[in-house]
């Protein structure tokens, strides 16, 4: 009997990866046969796992040691971006209790930032027993490697709501703190596209962690676009299932964080992509977004503002349709064997 230690960016108060921790428990069986079971071993208690000092750094650790004491199998769980092997990586990579396998299912890799840097993806990839990338630019920066299965994203695997199109209210917007963009110049690409549509406005912080997290930057954009006449509410990630009722909900979600794109596409509601890493240019590579709906830069154009218009009143249409994404993801995660 399979008993897997899931790893990956849990206890971070991060929705995209509290939805990946709770899809591989409603999925372990399809995911890793009958009878399997699945931890994640991070404390419940945020202050000590989030600690950027030695105090966190320990806990890690130990959290790290006892998934790898308990367990006959580790996968990192979706999420996970390598490109690099880093921190509690090298003691995954370096150490095998036993026999134990170790799998990736629903990473990103790459982009590499040094030929060091991939050539340790590499190795850590050549020693696993089962590797299933989310999309088909992360198979084609590790070149021919053996093995290597395209299977999209984990999320693909939750079961999201189905909402009217009638019903929806609201327009949402995702910023990320991870950006690096600043309140001027977020404020700057949405009051221009908010000032053409007139529809209920919120912001939603995915990731609600204390500090690095969206929360400020989310209060700070609504302060700035208020005084310039423009009412938008926060709302914030809360719990996995009341957070994609409301990107359900949504009319259309623009988002520079990733699940909140891929959890609107899955619900079939229109997005715009704001892509501040590869991984979210690789999403709508592989979905086959068109271009009027996906920037690389926070410039305000026409094109933007008639794809924000769009957005809200024309049903989108992308090159793969959400079912058969879930239906390629559902059957890639679960026909792959290990090596």
């Amino acid at each position: 009997m399979k008993r897997v230690h899931a790893v990956g960016y849990y206890g971070w108060d991060n929705f995209g990866d509290e939805l990946f921790r709770a899809t591989v428990e409603l999925n372990r069986e399809l995911l890793w046969g009958p009878g399997a079971r699945v931890r994640s071993f991070v404390t419940p208690l945020p202050w000590l796992h989030q600690n950027l000092g030695i105090i966190g750094r320990g806990t890690r650790l130990l959290e790290t040691t006892a998934g790898m004491l308990w367990s006959n199998t580790t996968a990192l769980c979706g999420g996970s971006v390598l490109e690099d092997v880093r921190g509690v990586e090298r003691v995954r990579a370096a150490v095998r209790f036993g026999r134990k396998s170790i799998e990736a299912i629903g990473v990103s890799l790459g982009p590499w930032a040094s030929l060091a840097a991939s050539d340790r993806v590499r190795a850590y990839i050549d020693s696993m027993d089962r590797v299933v990338v989310r999309d088909q630019a992360s198979a084609t920066r590790l070149g021919q490697h053996s093995g290597i299965t395209v299977g999209g994203d984990l999320a693909a695997l939750y079961p999201m709501p189905s909402i009217p199109e009638k019903t929806r209210t609201h327009l949402t917007i995702c910023v990320s703190n991870d950006s690096h963009s600043s309140v001027d110049d977020l404020t700057k690409l949405l009051a221009p596209l908010l000032e053409t549509v007139d529809v209920p406005t919120r912001i939603l912080a995915l990731n609600v962690r204390r500090t690095h997290g969206d929360v400020e930057l989310a209060g700070a954009i609504k302060s700035r676009l208020r005084r310039l006449g423009i009412n938008v509410e926060v709302a914030r990630f809360e719990s996995v299932e009341q957070t994609i009722e409301m990107i359900a909900q949504s009319r259309a979600v623009w988002s520079q964080r990733l699940h909140g794109l891929i959890v609107a596409y899955l619900c079939g509601v229109p997005i715009i992509a704001l892509s501040h890493h590869q991984k979210i240019t690789d999403f709508a590579e592989d979905i086959g977004l068109p271009s009027r709906f996906f920037r690389r830069t926070l410039e305000p154009d026409s094109d933007l503002t008639r794809a924000a218009v769009e957005s809200l009143t024309v049903p989108q249409e992308w090159r793969v349709p959400p079912a058969e994404y879930v239906e390629s993801a559902r059957r890639a995660l679960a026909a792959a064997q290990h090596r």
